[in-house]
This record gives C-alpha cells, structure tokens and sequence, in this order.
C-alpha cells in the first residue's frame, strides 16, 4: 500500500497467478526484519487494513479518577487505589464498539504512567494488581477475537518514571519507589534519559505485544518526539528551520527499530499481516502509517493514514481524553462528517470513547454512538472497505487547521460546518458513493459528475440513494448530475448518492 514503486506494483499483482502469490507470500512470512529503517521499509500496510475505516478505543485510567476533582486535590498513587471500574464488563464494551458500526478497536494498554493495563510479569504496578484488579487489555483482546475484529492497542508512555505514578523493573530486579522523585533517569545519559529507561520500555511494550498479538499498535507521546518541535514550530514537515535550537525528546532510533523489527517478526511467526502506526516524522516515511492526534488533512493523500479524534469536546484546563462530565461529546452528525471527510481523503477514524471511571460510558457518549451506528447500518456501504476516487470531494468547505490537534482541544469550533453543496466520494467496484454533507432540499446536482467531467455519457448505468425505497429521476448533463431527491429523508445526516457504473 506504500507509495513505492506504484506502477511495477500493480504489474506484479495482476500479472501472478494464485499460486505464485501463495509462494511469494510464504518466501515473505520467513525473511526476518532487522533492526534498520531500510529493513523495516519492505513492511507493507496490510491489505485487510485498507478497508477498516472505522475503529474505537478507550481511555481508562486512574487519570478518569483524578478528572473528578479539581486540580492538585488528590495524589496520582492516591488516583490509582481510587480506581475501581466495579462494572467493567469488556463484553458489553464490545458490544457498544459494535452498535456504533466499529470495525477494529481496542485498549489504551498504556498511558503516561508506570501502571500497566494488562497482567505484566515485569511489575507489580499493573491494572491485576492496582486499581480495578482487571487485566483490561486480556478481556478486550479475547472479546473482539470472538467477534474477527481486528485489535489495536496504543502506548502513550510519555515520562512514566519520575512523575510518582509507579514502578519501574531494572535489569538488577530492584524497583523504583514510586513515592519518590526519580527525575534523575531523565538526565542521566549526559543530560538525556538513561538507557536502563528504554530497556523497561522495550520490555514492557514487548511484553504486551507477545501476550496479546494485537493486529495494530500505535505510538503517541514519548516514541518519536517530533510532534511537539512541529507544534512549536521548530520544524516544518520535517525541515528544520534557519536560526532554531531543536532539541527533541522520544526514544532513541535504535530502539525504535529493535522494537519495530520485533513487532513485524511476530506479525510473520503468527502468520498475519500487522501495521505499525505512528505520529508525525517520528519514523523514516514508508514504514508504518501514519497519524493525525484529533485532526485532519487537506485533500486526497496519497499513502492510506489514520486520525485519532477525541469524541469529548475540550475546555480550558480540563482537557482530556479520560472521561470527564465537563467535557460534553461531539455530537453523531459531527462525527459522521468528520469520518466521511477523512474517509474520501484515504484515512480513516480511530474514536476516542472515554468510560467512566466505574467502567460504564455516560449515557450522552452511548446516544451518539447509538446514532453514528444507525447512520452506518443504512450508508456503510459507502465507507467500509470503500477507496478514494480521483476527487475526495466538490463545494466550498474544508478543513482550515490540518494537522495534530487541529480539531481537538480549545479548537473544537474549528471543525468544519459542511453545508448541502459539500460532497465528498469514496468507491467500491462499479460502485461510486457521492456523500452530500447536509440535506440538498429537492434537487441535487453533482458538478463533478457532469458529462463532459471523468464520467462520459453513458457510463452511469443506475442512481438511488441509500435508505430509500423511492424511484429517482435523474439525469446527466453538462452542469453535473441532476438527481431529484426523495420526498422523505433515509437518515438524520450526511446522505448517500450510490451510482452504478457501466
């Protein structure tokens, strides 16, 4: 799926018969990866990844407790014996994953802290042991394996050792006490972090994974480091700029290649297909996918990429992605648009749904997500397993602020407010899908589709629109695609224009 060579690609697939792909893919499954960027280069985004466009996951953690009270008000060691999450039931989590039209999802397994959300052997300090007493991430995994959905886990470790959050495991066995100030580790390498610091973070995120086998992990906060430089400024799409200091954090390269290399390894001794995820540059291009933290891009992007978006809406200090009742969600027909955007642009949409800290979701989050799925159960058909077309969209709307938290934040107003001349498309055979953004009233024309456009006449053989039982006039012109709309509406938002090709 890389944008590598495309054109000698797409001779090697239609030209090889089955068996020869049968073979070329066994000769793959045992050559190793080794730990270089031009090693793990020759990894490819899994075919069956192309077609996921929707997923959720959550974050829950002893932050969902703190959350509750006002800043400073309670310890992060007192957050974590506060923790609960007495009603988690990772069934009925997979179940409202299900009921909002998800295809994949997953745990945050784990996030800013020494405390792991999985039954670690490497330390006391996991969600077994502390807190809920559950292994969040074993119960997730082994629930949405029933279901053959896909599993992505996300690490945000960030500084996990000297913020009094918990137990870090050295090689000699001794722990660090998590009631005391362990900032030296961040200095210790000659004003850089020690190495004994990325030793435990290989080890446990190893550990995860071989547990686990997850089909995608993703990377945040303390992997590469380059997000916050270009927040800052200090880079520009990965060009330093003139008279800058650049001091970047994350991990070094070369455990960022050992620990890639191991997860594609795995990926081969299971024998399934596996995708790396990552934020910004933080890793060479054409290794893994990349993604945008609660934000979008402009136009259609020529490598398949992801967007993790906040379904909470932020305000001032309490902006957070654990759950907390001032921050009320982004309502279904936000969201529907958002994913049908990023969906027509090559991406697709990881959905942050944050539960309460008794592990329950608040019932304003299961509305819209009840609603998202209602939409998807009429239109999903012009987002799952759908592929760009030659144009992501027509109308005079779109997005302002790309890039990481573009839409998230104090930036929620900044989403774009699409209107009924926004269209955005997306493709499946002969299918092609043209997803009007708000309702047209009762006509609807299609400027992209007029004759003398990419479609010539004749090569519309059918048009209806999805939800509808109605007969529809239509008629191809110069001007566009003249589509008389039907009397009543299919759904509630974001309606679907399916038109058959010849």
């Amino acid at each position: 799926m890389k944008n590598i060579f495309p054109i000698i690609l797409v001779v090697v697939l239609f030209s090889c018969n089955s068996a020869t792909k049968e073979k070329s893919h066994s000769e793959t499954k045992h050559e190793q990866y080794e730990a270089s960027w031009s090693s793990l280069r020759k990894h490819t985004t899994p075919e069956w990844l192309d077609g996921m466009k929707f997923g959720i996951y959550c974050h829950w953690g002893p932050q969902t407790v703190q959350r509750l009270y006002e800043k400073d008000e309670i310890t992060k060691l007192e957050a974590i014996e506060k923790w609960k999450g007495e009603k988690f039931n990772a069934k009925e989590w997979v179940d409202l994953f299900q009921e909002a039209g998800a295809q994949f999802g997953g745990p945050v397994a784990w996030h800013g802290s020494g405390l792991l959300n999985w039954d670690s052997d490497l330390t006391d300090w996991n969600s077994v042991n502390h807190g809920p007493k559950i292994d969040i991430y074993g119960e997730l995994a082994k629930e949405l394996r029933k279901r053959n959905m896909p599993i992505v886990s996300s690490f945000h470790t960030g500084d996990f050792w000297s913020r009094m959050w918990g137990t870090l495991s050295l090689k000699d066995s001794t722990y660090l006490d998590p009631r005391q100030d362990n900032s030296k580790y961040a200095t210790m390498n000659d004003g850089r972090v020690g190495e004994v610091i990325f030793d435990a973070w290989y080890d446990r995120i190893t550990e995860a994974v071989d547990k686990y086998q997850p089909d995608m992990i993703w990377f945040d906060t303390g992997f590469g480091g380059t997000v916050g430089a270009e927040l800052k400024g200090y880079a520009d799409r990965g060009r330093l700029l003139p008279n800058e200091t650049y001091n970047i954090g994350g991990t070094p390269e070369r455990y960022q290649q050992k620990l890639i290399a191991h997860y594609f390894n795995k990926g081969l001794e299971w024998n399934k297909e596996v995708e790396f995820i990552y934020k910004s540059h933080d890793v060479p291009v054409g290794i893994g996918m990349r993604d945008i933290e609660d934000g979008n891009l402009i136009g259609l992007q020529y490598d398949p990429w992801m967007a993790d978006v906040n379904m909470q809406r932020h305000f001032e200090w309490k902006s957070t992605w654990f759950y907390n009742p001032v921050n009320k969600p982004k309502d279904a027909g936000t969201l529907v648009d958002m994913l049908v955007d990023m969906t027509s642009k090559n991406g697709r949409m990881l959905l942050n749904v944050p539960p309460k800290a008794d592990g329950t979701f608040a019932p304003e989050i299961t509305k819209e997500l009840y609603a998202m799925g209602s939409w998807l159960k009429i239109n999903g058909e012009a987002i799952y397993s759908t592929i760009p077309w030659v144009f992501f969209g027509e109308g005079p709307t779109e997005v302002t602020n790309p890039g990481h938290h573009g839409q998230g934040k104090d930036k929620g107003n900044l989403i774009p407010k699409y209107t009924a001349k926004d269209i955005r498309f997306t493709q499946n055979g002969k299918n092609l899908y043209a997803i009007v953004l708000d309702w047209p009233g009762e006509e609807l024309i299609i400027r992209t589709l007029g004759s003398m456009g990419k479609l010539f006449p004749g090569d519309i053989k059918s048009v209806c629109i999805l939800g509808s039982k109605e007969d529809l006039k239509w008629e191809q012109t110069i001007d566009g695609l003249k589509v008389t709309m039907p009397k009543e509406k299919p759904c509630d938002f974001a309606y679907v224009v399916k038109i058959e090709r010849n």
